[in-house]
């Protein structure tokens, strides 16, 4: 990493939104941010893996046109339109999420861990969609806070880490966009419990690059899907 990029509060360069997944809701801010930011670049939660699989649940259904059901991050990967638009994918894979976990607690844990990118429970969904959105931040932090009293290496991982490398994939984004235009523009969607944590790294990213030595991560860059316009004739 080149040490620019502990230099810069890049949340003038980068909209965040949290989502709730799979809600009606979270698609329409989804929507709505894409609308209203115009935004260069569009960096998603998610993994190749993930990404592909959840394209291609949405390409073969039949309600794909009329869906208000979608996973948020395919819902604003669509409605870019048809522009030239970079889709960065700045999440840890499943698979290494479960090595990390792997390395740091008992083989049992491993089993009892959620998959990072699922469906919310239906008390969460209901309370998201009815507008509750900080009484629902509350309950998120209420439950990230259990997991971290009473297993503090799963929280790690799923928090602490994927906060990290996804802040520090989100700097390099700006970096290179600066170097490139001047002024990027980059709305960022993560799940709701990210937020705080990505925010604050990003307004303090001395801390990224200390977080990366204390937690042992190294530096890889975000996933390019490259958005190309078609041209009408």
């Amino acid at each position: 990493m080149k040490s620019e990029i502990y230099n810069v509060d890049y949340n003038k360069y980068v909209s965040l939104v949290g989502t709730a997944h799979f809600t009606k809701r979270s698609l329409y801010d989804a929507y709505e941010a894409v609308g209203r930011l115009q935004p260069s670049d569009l960096a998603i939660e998610l993994d190749m893996n993930r990404f592909k699989v959840l394209n291609n649940a949405c390409s073969m259904c039949l309600k794909r046109s009329a869906c208000d059901s979608k996973c948020e991050f395919i819902g604003a990967a669509e409605a870019l339109g048809n522009v030239d638009a970079n889709i960065w994918l700045i999440d840890m894979s499943e698979h290494e999420i479960r090595q990390r976990i792997r390395r740091l607690t008992t083989p049992t844990w491993i089993y009892l861990v959620r998959i990072p990118f699922i469906r919310e429970d239906d008390e969460i969904v209901r309370r998201w969609e009815r507008g509750f959105k900080d009484e629902v931040l509350n309950s998120y932090q209420e439950r990230l806070a259990n997991l971290r009293r009473h297993a503090p290496a799963i929280w790690r991982v799923l928090i602490d880490e994927r906060d990290t490398l996804m802040a520090v994939r989100l700097a390099w984004i700006a970096t290179e966009k600066l170097r490139e235009s001047g002024d990027p523009s980059i709305l960022a969607l993560v799940g709701a419990a990210h937020v705080k944590g990505i925010k604050h790294l990003l307004r303090n990213p001395v801390v990224i690059k200390e977080n990366l030595r204390r937690l042992g991560l190294s530096f890889t860059p975000p996933t390019l899907v490259r958005r190309i316009s078609i041209r009408g004739d």
